[in-house]
């Protein structure tokens, strides 16, 4: 289930088995303050899967929608950061360059084979696995990259063994006449790792947003890590952060002690910036 939220957003919720991954709201508070049965209310949805809340707040929402979570029981957990970059910019010399001679990339075409299909599935859980997450999860996101018509699908070979895969979507902007690629599901294998691997695979679908015609290109990591190096040694400009808040299921809300709501929300806000 999905479903669009009071003050912008959209909450979605399918079975426990798939966490938080798939149980979120998303871009909470893009368009002002929740009141208090505004909260309760898409709370409301998530009671019987019996997960802990899981809320990516808009870069936009208001320190009260923040300061409210917070009493309801929420801590930040995790910052993403949202990067962006021109693709004729990141293809004039701008993004910085490796060596990727014995990386080689494969695009895969719509319409998808069998086997390709559950090659790309396979090499995104080997992938991720390491992780902690669900094997049931991390097919199921696989999987819908692979029905997705918005998406092109890369799978990327080290001495011709499967070393990664990932994704890029077509995204439609608010101009009609417009797209934005988006960069997502990027996995390489553990013994592959710190090879270049998702580097070269970034630069290959920069390529494949020029040929689509995309201007824009855009991806999310958390800060600080591995997948944010690689996009800036790509030559992506961080556009914003914004904070990942958990309330635990076996927190009640509206017994998080007041007084400390001011503290807490400046915290996350200083930690943001």
């Amino acid at each position: 289930m999905c479903r669009p939220l009071p003050k912008g957003g959209i909450a979605i919720r399918t079975l426990p088995v798939f966490l938080g991954k798939l149980n979120r709201a998303v871009g909470l508070g893009s368009q002002g303050t929740l009141s208090e049965d505004e909260l309760r209310e898409f709370e409301s949805m998530y009671l019987e899967t019996g997960l802990d809340m899981e809320v990516h707040l808009s870069p936009f929402a208001t320190s009260m929608t923040l300061e409210s979570l917070i009493a309801r029981g929420y801590e930040e957990r995790v910052m993403l950061s949202t990067y962006h970059g021109f693709v004729d910019k990141l293809l004039d010399g701008s993004a910085t360059t490796s060596t990727f001679d014995k990386v080689t990339i494969r695009q895969i075409q719509q319409p998808l084979s069998t086997h390709e299909r559950e090659q790309f599935i396979e090499s995104s859980i080997a992938g991720f696995q390491t992780n902690g997450r669900p094997r049931e999860l991390l097919g199921t996101l696989a999987r819908i990259a692979t029905e997705r018509t918005d998406t092109a699908l890369f799978v990327t070979r080290i001495d011709d063994q499967i070393a990664g895969s990932a994704a890029m979507a077509k995204i439609e902007s608010y101009k009609g006449d417009e797209a934005v690629a988006y960069l997502y599901l990027d996995s390489t294998l553990p013994e592959y790792r710190g090879r270049g691997v998702q580097q070269a695979v970034i630069q290959a679908r920069i390529h494949a947003a020029q040929f689509e015609g995309l201007s824009l290109l855009t991806t999310t990591t958390t800060v600080n890590d591995g997948s944010a190096r690689n996009a800036e040694r790509a030559g992506l400009i961080a556009a914003y952060t914004a904070p990942v808040l958990i309330r635990p299921a076996s927190i009640q809300p509206g017994v998080i002690p007041l007084p400390s709501v001011a503290e807490s929300a400046s915290s996350v806000r200083t930690r943001e910036k």
